[in-house]
Formats: C-alpha cells, sequence, structure tokens
C-alpha cells in the first residue's frame, strides 16, 4: 500500500483550520494539527491564516513559530505552503495598516491591492509562467479569493502565477525552492480546490 503523505497544519489562532484540515484529508493527506510543544514535521507544512499580518505575526512570535520553521526547512525534502495570510507572512514587510517585518523567508513587500474595489473577494483565474503538463489542468478554473493585500516579490522569478483583477496583474502564487503560497485559498474552492492540494508536490519540480 502506498504510504500517505503528511501534512502538519500550523495553528496560529486566527485561522480557519475546519476548513483546510477536511479540505487535506479529501485530497488523502494523513492530516493534522500542530500541538504547542511540537516540533515540525511532515512531508508538506501548511501556514494558513486569516487577518491582518500584525496578528499573524504575533501569534508567529508568542508561540515561536518562526524558529520552528527555520528548523523545518533546514531538514531535507521539506516543504513549506502558505495561504493567503500565510502567504504574505513568508515575505519580508507588510504595510498593512503599520509597517510590519514578516518571516523573511521570501525578499519582497506586501502591500494594499491598487483597485477601485477592495477587498478581492470571489472567483478568479491563474495565470501561469510555466506550462508543465500538471499545471495545464489548471488554466482557466476559477478559485476562491478574498483579500485587500497582495505580495510583491522583488525577485520576479519567485511568482510562480498572477492573477488579473480591476485591469492590473498581482501574484497570486509564489515560489522559492520548498517554499510555496497561494494568494487564495484552496479549502474553499471546490472540487478545484481539493485537485490543487492534490498536486502539491508536484509544484516543487
Amino acid at each position: 500500500m502506498k504510504k500517505k503523505i503528511k501534512v502538519c497544519i500550523i495553528n496560529l489562532g486566527i485561522n480557519n483550520l475546519h476548513s483546510i484540515y477536511n479540505a487535506c484529508l479529501k485530497a488523502g493527506y494523513s492530516t493534522r494539527v500542530l500541538e504547542e510543544k511540537e516540533k515540525l514535521k511532515g512531508n508538506i507544512v501548511i501556514l494558513p491564516g486569516i487577518g491582518s499580518f500584525s496578528s499573524g505575526m504575533l501569534s508567529i512570535k508568542k508561540k515561536k513559530i518562526k524558529e520552528k520553521i527555520a528548523e523545518y526547512l533546514s531538514k531535507p525534502n521539506s516543504f513549506l505552503y502558505g495561504i493567503c495570510l500565510g502567504m504574505q507572512l513568508l515575505f519580508k514587510k507588510s504595510f498593512e495598516f503599520k509597517k510590519t517585518d514578516g518571516l523573511g523567508l521570501i525578499d519582497g513587500e506586501v502591500k494594499k491591492i491598487n483597485s477601485r474595489i477592495v477587498p478581492h473577494m470571489g472567483w478568479n483565474t491563474l495565470k501561469f509562467k510555466k506550462k508543465k503538463f500538471h499545471i495545464k489542468k489548471f488554466i482557466n478554473t476559477y478559485f476562491y479569493f478574498v483579500h485587500s493585500y497582495i505580495c510583491h516579490p522583488k525577485n520576479h522569478d519567485n511568482i510562480f502565477a498572477s492573477t488579473c483583477y480591476d485591469k492590473s496583474n498581482f501574484c497570486s502564487i509564489v515560489k522559492k525552492k520548498n517554499i510555496f503560497g497561494t494568494q487564495f485559498h484552496p479549502e474553499k474552492s471546490g472540487l478545484s480546490g481539493i485537485k490543487f492540494l492534490k498536486s502539491l508536490k508536484k509544484f516543487l519540480d
């Protein structure tokens, strides 16, 4: 029998763990939530988040998550995946309400979306920079977004996919080696989101 991929979900106390937990189960993963005193381990570690950047970083500091992530990423075959606010927290800093330092795993900033209609809420598609075989099935596929701030990677090579909203493009998927993030919520994107979660490890190629 093929061994299940093990997923560990970080609990910041400001995220909807129920949705992402169930979505990972539906994707066929062996899933658990990180306990307070545990070390991070697993084939995939997920950093979800809902709310403000500053509240997310406050929780990360209180729970010493930054140190746990650094230790986890130093090991071979590690894969960190940030969702929505979790993706934004991967960056060096954010200007949401006030300037706040992030995890600094990806060089760049988080700024308010340049749009007449904020937040960007609803269904939208992705434009991938590379058209690999496993990516083609997600072209013209709709995913669910709800956010007012967007990521600006300093290195444009870290932009894995972009999304057009109100006539402007923003980074909707970021990738740097074994660090990955999506601005959309796969756990709120129905069957498309489940299929996306199933493909996570393929995006490391």
